[in-house]
């Protein structure tokens, strides 16, 4: 981004808003962008053949450039001041959404922690829940397995990478919103979800700030 200031709402320019990758027409489930589908409110093939264990994605944009490499040098490259604008955008993409009551960030294990020195989701997830003023809980969801990066994996790899690496601890609310940067198959997603559901939460959002796409057929 060009770091002019910016008098707008948004902490990024007109010029620099213009060529972010934001979503169009997109699954209202999981947020997957449509290529040929036309209307505004869609439900893609997979999520109607099997729906997902989360109620609904909320992504502002497509994980191509910039997006995409703003969200690696802040998750591997120490800069996660980028984050924040990042944060802000999504937070505007949310504002006449449902508000869950509780919004907490997808977990990293201990160890990963430590190499990293920060959880990029959580750094997210603070700034939004500051934004929309709504309760923040870093503790509920923790990841128990040193799983390995599931971008290495394929789809199946990645569904059994994650089995039972996360557990609930405690009582969630009735609903919740998740946190993270990125989303490419849904799998972290949908096994955190099912974690929540199964200790007691009626309700899981997805809050992401990017989404892989995939091409979808729909007419």
């Amino acid at each position: 981004m060009c770091r002019l200031n910016t008098a707008s709402d948004t902490p990024v320019c007109h010029e620099c808003l213009a060529d972010l990758p934001w979503i169009g027409t997109a699954c209202q489930r999981c947020a997957n962008p449509t290529i040929t589908g036309k209307l505004s409110r869609v439900i893609c093939p997979t999520c109607q053949k099997k729906p997902p264990p989360f109620d609904q994605v909320i992504a502002p944009f497509e994980y191509r450039f910039p997006v995409d490499q703003l969200i690696q040098l802040a998750k591997f490259n120490g800069q996660a001041h980028l984050l924040n604008s990042l944060a802000e955008l999504l937070s505007l993409q949310l504002q006449d959404k449902t508000m869950p009551e509780l919004i907490i960030p997808v977990p990293l294990h201990q160890k990963r922690l430590q190499e990293r020195q920060y959880n990029q989701a959580a750094l997210l997830a603070k700034k939004i829940t500051r934004n929309l003023d709504i309760p923040f809980n870093n503790r509920l969801l923790i990841k128990t397995e040193n799983t390995p990066h599931q971008a290495e994996l394929d789809r199946k790899a990645r569904r059994k990478n994650l089995r039972n690496s996360f557990h609930c601890i405690g009582s969630p609310p009735h609903s919740v919103a998740v946190v993270d940067d990125v989303m490419t198959t849904g799998t972290t997603a949908a096994e955190i979800s099912r974690v929540l559901k199964a200790a007691g939460c009626q309700k899981v959002y997805i809050w992401i700030i990017a989404r892989t796409a995939k091409e979808l057929h729909l007419f």
